[in-house]
């Protein structure tokens, strides 16, 4: 039998288990990040029923500074006036989709970040949605807004991140797990870094993969039960998705936000990262 790792953890949801036990507090998140307009229309032609639109770079992510990786984390504050004006409160089930299953864990990880805890990523998104009968709706969702803000109170830290700094000082016994395609890795990555292209994790369909299959994935680069796991990607979006994973199979990994996004511009970091290459 092939096991899937919604079997392990409540983090993953398959579309059956959301259509067997309907909850009229609960909240899907559409998210996107391609170019805004379109992905807008792609929205409103067709989504799952009820569900919000959330272009990552507008709720899931801050502006970039001069200094900071292409999507550094959200302002808390920021964040929580957006899921009010959604209607959420502590007791709403999210469920979080999108057209590539590392859209869908960004927001994930942002909002169990945020410190909610009742946050699920939906396997397969919106095509496993539909083979499963699921009801999908065109244009846009409008919500009750959530009009008692001590419902809903957000504090950082809920899940684990590192800074630029601390990644600068790793130590040998951690491993660092870069989740970008193969050519980008080669062309330039953070010193030490071990490549899984979290595109690997999914299959055509757009569902996770196995449990075995992951697993092998994981043990390929070096991942073992109780070792110190960083990831990262270009700018948290497909590392996300290999934190999800991760900690479906009992690790606990650590997201760096910034990403190679935020490495590569300093001189002095992209000078270690040549020395490396450099070396036989």
């Amino acid at each position: 039998m092939e096991y899937k790792l919604s079997s392990l953890s409540a983090d993953i949801v398959q579309p059956e288990q959301l259509l067997d036990f309907p909850n009229p507090n609960r909240l899907f998140i559409d998210v996107r990040l391609g170019e805004p307009a379109d992905e807008f229309g792609d929205y409103r032609d067709a989504h799952i029923l009820g569900a919000v639109y959330a272009q990552i770079r507008e709720v899931f992510a801050a502006a970039p500074t001069p200094q900071s990786g292409n999507l550094p984390l959200p302002d808390i504050d920021a964040l929580e006036r957006q899921l009010r004006a959604w209607g959420v409160n502590d007791e709403t089930d999210i469920v979080t989709y999108g057209p590539s299953m590392a859209l869908a864990a960004r927001g994930w990880w942002v909002l169990r970040w945020a410190g909610l805890q009742n946050v699920k990523v939906l396997d397969g998104g919106i095509k496993a949605w539909v083979n499963q009968g699921g009801p999908v709706s065109q244009g846009e969702t409008h919500r009750a807004p959530n009009e008692e803000p001590l419902r809903l109170r957000l504090q950082a830290g809920g899940l684990p991140q590192v800074l630029v700094a601390d990644v600068e000082a790793l130590g040998e016994d951690v491993l660092l797990i870069d989740a970008r395609d193969e050519n980008s890795f080669l062309a330039g990555s953070i010193p030490r870094a071990r490549n899984l292209p979290a595109a690997e994790q999914w299959t055509p369909a757009g569902n996770l993969r196995t449990i075995a299959e992951i697993e092998k994935l994981y043990d390929e680069v070096g991942v073992r039960e109780g070792k110190d796991l960083v990831v990262y990607c270009g700018g948290g979006v497909l590392s996300a998705l290999e934190v999800l994973t991760l900690r479906a199979l009992g690790h606990r990994p650590q997201l760096y936000v910034g990403s190679w996004s935020e490495w590569n511009k300093s001189p002095e970091r992209m000078a270690r990262s040549a020395a490396e290459r450099a070396l036989p």
